[in-house]
């Protein structure tokens, strides 16, 4: 048995604060960041497919692995859902060369980030091609990027340094762009989804009653609620697919934006800011998967509030049932007793009319001729009383 460690907790939330450093890049560099989705399961394929272009990605690593040689450098961090590959592009080669389409074309799994960065020192003007154009930190960086893919589909960002802040600096601001062109993505993955569940909601609405209130036989009643539960069911699968993947883009949206205000963009000689064209283009988006959910859980009241109703009636129409069946029970029992009544005293002079003429032979021979309808007409009471006491103390025996 494996010794307790107290400091297990603690040590892995500080390697947690240190899982992902920034890197130290030059101001002037070129990179490819993509990431792929990956999972527990996927990893291995990914993987695989990763270590195709770099052969000495070993198949062990916490977190992130870095080469450090700045020819051929290379960051690859393990995230949640995805795994990020950024890769510096050397001297001579095009950004195709070191992502190129072969590769890209074997991937295993989808490529969520194609990106293309290019950074330098200096106050050249950006090409007017770009879409947003910032200031960051008090104006002493520049980037513009243009969210359309290119012709070889990476998304191409620029950035320029007005002066060289050391590679520390530079690396973290760098890193920072690199997220925000991640979070952007992934704050809009699975949209597709989100609006597919759109006219579902709309039929689960048009099938809902619009009133309940009306009378039903007991039939119709269960056939409601036979439709309200396939409704639910409906509703609840929505949730499943989509709560997760909502709730994720939310976060993804916040960091977009977060970042945004750590590096303080602000436009730039009238341009939209980086800001401004993702709150424009990328919030409507994240409001529109919050309506749906809003949508859904107010259906799901809905139909949650008119399946109670409905099984209140029938709980209602049940409980009068019984009412009623006890009544009509009650009814024939008083009916069952009336009747055995009426047959036990028909059953008493019965058996007294035979007991008496049992009785006749045996007293006929002591008893004279004359004197015996006289007899026979005297006992007649005692034998009947006696037949009623019996069948009274019989009856009583029973029904203790």
């Amino acid at each position: 048995m494996s010794e307790f460690d107290p400091h297990r907790v603690r040590l892995g939330a500080n390697k947690e604060l240190h899982a992902r450093p920034f890197p130290e890049l030059p101001a002037a560099v070129r990179l490819v960041h993509l990431c792929v989705r990956s999972s527990p399961k996927t990893w291995p394929t990914v993987r695989g497919w990763i270590q195709r272009r770099i052969t000495d990605l070993p198949d062990e690593f916490s977190g992130r692995w870095v080469r450090d040689a700045m020819d051929g450098w290379c960051r690859v961090e393990l995230h949640t859902e995805f795994v990020a590959i950024t890769l510096v592009v050397p001297d001579g080669l095009q950004f195709s060369e070191v992502a190129d389409a072969q590769w890209l074309g074997q991937v295993p799994s989808d490529i969520f980030v194609l990106a293309r960065l290019t950074s330098e020192v200096g106050q050249a003007a950006f090409d007017p091609q770009f879409e947003a154009v910032s200031e960051f930190l008090d104006g002493s960086v520049l980037a513009a990027s243009n969210f359309s893919p290119d012709t070889a589909g990476f998304s191409n960002w620029q950035v320029r340094f007005v002066d060289d802040p050391g590679p520390e600096a530079s690396g973290r601001l760098l890193q920072l762009i690199l997220e925000i062109e991640t979070y952007r993505t992934l704050a809009v993955v699975g949209i597709d989804k989100v609006r597919q569940a759109h006219p579902v909601l709309q039929s689960v609405a048009t099938a809902l009653p619009k009133s309940i209130a009306k009378a039903l036989d007991h039939a119709q009643m269960l056939q409601m609620l036979e439709t309200l539960t396939a409704e639910a069911s409906r509703l609840h699968e929505i949730w499943e697919e989509l709560a997760w993947r909502i709730g994720a883009n939310q976060a993804y949206h916040n960091l977009v934006f977060q970042r945004l205000a750590d590096l303080a963009d602000r436009p730039s000689g009238g341009a939209v800011s980086l800001s401004q064209f993702l709150r424009r283009r990328l919030t409507p988006a994240i409001a529109t998967m919050e309506t749906v959910m809003r949508r859904r859980d107010e259906l799901a009241r809905q139909v949650e509030d008119r399946a109670d109703l409905l099984r209140t009636q029938l709980q209602l129409n049940l409980q009068s049932q019984t009412r009623d069946l006890l009544a009509s029970l009650e009814r024939s029992a008083v009916t069952q007793i009336r009747l055995q009544t009426a047959v036990e005293g028909l059953s008493t002079v019965a058996i007294a009319y035979y007991a008496l003429n049992l009785l006749t032979p045996m007293i006929e021979p002591w008893v004279p001729h004359d004197q015996l309808a006289w007899v026979k007409a005297g006992l007649a009471p005692v034998v009947v009383g006696s037949v009623w006491w019996v069948l009274s103390r019989i009856r009583n025996r029973v029904s203790h």
